[in-house]
């Protein structure tokens, strides 16, 4: 509209400056071969000619001017467009954002009084995508999956993107919750087919909350919050499909406060390690520790790591409290290396979260580096079910192994159906998990596992360490089976660094003799 315009006004004021022109210059023709000049005539023409070229100047400017005015106009609106879609659309996928979505679901709640269902959905893998591959990878993701939302979904139902990577529908709620699941199944159906990104497939399943209205919530606020935390408690489900609880929220809420304790914690150093001891069941000497991460909480005292380590996933924490429990066990061990005058290793737990750090090998490395730990004396601990993305582990592990660090896969026997990786892997250690080492001389089915696992170890030139190991009828079991070491309460429970660095002696001397006298029970 605003091109017309200008284009309008600009052969406008030209029409008529050329129509006033052609007009006296014809006058002056009929003059100059009509009339014969005076001194008068001269002064009239010369008025004229002045009051002509005035107004040619003017209706120049006059032009300008106009055109001035309405190029601003265009940019104007050019600008209100612009700021009215980074306002109310998503940038990543260009669908309806979260302030959009509120006024929108806001909107049809007044309009029409039937049922309504929110849905709150989430990529599985997005957060372990973004940190290994990149943002450029998961904003790539984000836009096709919400190109796939748009081609494949009616075009009545509202669609749009929250701004913790999620997406949202809104649809009518006439239907019974077997429909609704029945639409959520379809629509991870639909995301299961890979998404080709710069020369990488990228498989995803999706985390699906459902809300409803006006049962759940009767404002847009609540029925958006509600989907979100029931599409969090559907990362723990067997579907990945929950239905809003009110029972969540309490859950959800004590999460919330847990985390921000959490990232307290490690400001206020309310971290520690403890370490537990692994022995040699031939020669009986303390050979590693593994380190294990407490914490005492201010007011509710010590918390289980089983409790705030998926806390410190789900939030990203994980990567700092990760470092540090890293570069504190690295720390340590120097110290009482340097105080025994002899090795000992050290054995730290992984998370999935940290191995998808880009640069992990280099903090890795940078840490050992400060520390002025051997390689050799780190030995790093990943479960059986990190196991499963060989593809994307599998050079990591190298890059690591290169470092002169050793590998061992915890909880074996209980995660991963393949063996494969064991094959393509650079690993050196299986710990073999508490639960069969539990059932020793209890479930005689734990045993022959217990047998195979220290059998395929030994033909795959691997070391097995037994953990949970509480009885001495266990103790005996393993080293007659030829289990390379052992840890676990009747060796010594985790201990404190200080406990530890005072009193290994001590504790090396009661080792000892548990190994001795069950080396002799064996030997009779």
């Amino acid at each position: 509209m605003g091109k017309k315009y200008s284009g309008f006004y600009s052969f406008k004021d030209h029409l008529i400056c050329v129509s006033f022109n052609l007009i006296l210059i014809i006058l002056y023709g009929i003059t100059l071969f009509t009339v014969k000049l005076t001194a008068v005539y001269i002064v009239i023409f010369s008025i004229v000619l002045i009051v002509q070229l005035w107004l040619a100047t003017y209706f120049k400017f006059l032009h300008q001017d106009i055109v001035k005015k309405l190029v601003n106009i265009e940019k104007n609106m050019v600008s209100e467009i612009e700021m009215k879609k980074k306002t109310y659309f998503d940038q990543i996928t260009n669908l309806p954002n979260e302030r959009y979505l509120l006024d929108k679901i806001k909107e049809n709640l007044q309009g029409n009084s039937c049922h309504k269902a929110v849905l709150v959905f989430e990529i599985d893998r997005l957060a372990s995508i973004k940190s290994s591959l990149g943002s450029l990878y998961s904003d790539r993701l984000l836009s096709k999956v919400a190109q796939r939302l748009q081609n494949q979904l009616s075009s009545q139902l509202i669609i749009g993107k929250l701004r913790d990577d999620q997406f949202v529908i809104l649809i009518e709620h006439d239907q019974s919750h077997e429909d609704i699941l029945k639409f959520c199944k379809q629509l991870q159906k639909m995301m299961e087919a890979p998404f080709e990104i710069q020369y990488s497939s990228l498989n995803n399943s999706l985390n699906i909350g459902i809300s409803f209205y006006p049962k759940d919530a009767e404002s847009e606020l609540d029925l958006i919050k509600f989907a979100q935390i029931a599409a969090c408690e559907a990362r723990n489900t067997q579907d990945h499909i929950s239905f809003y609880e009110a029972s969540m929220s309490d859950v959800r809420t004590a999460k919330v406060t847990l985390e921000n304790d959490l990232f307290n914690a490690l400001k206020n150093k309310e971290l520690f390690l403890e370490y537990q001891p692994q022995v040699d069941t031939i020669t009986g000497e303390i050979i590693s520790m593994e380190a294990l991460v407490r914490w005492q909480h201010p007011k509710r005292g010590l918390i289980s790591p089983g409790e705030f380590i998926p806390v410190a996933e789900e939030s990203g924490l994980i990567n700092p409290i990760g470092k540090w429990v890293l570069e504190t066990a690295c720390y340590q061990t120097k110290k009482l290396q340097v105080h025994l005058g002899r090795p000992i290793q050290i054995a730290v737990n992984l998370s999935l979260y940290q191995l998808y750090q880009g640069d992990f090998v280099q903090t890795v490395q940078q840490i050992l580096e400060k520390t002025a730990l051997p390689p050799q004396s780190l030995q790093l601990e990943l479960t059986e079910s990190m196991t499963m993305n060989t593809d994307h582990l599998t050079p990591i592990l190298h890059d690591l192994k290169s470092l002169g660090m050793t590998l061992a896969v915890d909880d074996f026997g209980t995660g991963y159906s393949s063996l494969s990786y064991l094959r393509d892997l650079p690993i050196d250690c299986l710990k073999i998990d508490c639960s069969f080492v539990k059932n020793i001389q209890q479930d005689t089915s734990s045993e022959p596992i217990v047998d195979m696992i220290i059998s395929m170890a030994k033909h795959l030139k691997l070391k097995v360490v037994a953990e949970g190991v509480e009885e001495v009828t266990q103790l005996h079991y393993l080293m007659k089976s030829e289990c390379d070491f052992v840890q676990g309460y009747l060796i010594s429970k985790p201990i404190p660094f200080e406990h530890i660095f005072n009193n290994l002696c001590n504790i090396q001397h009661k080792v000892k003799e548990i190994i001795n006298s069950t080396q002799s029970n064996i030997t009779r």
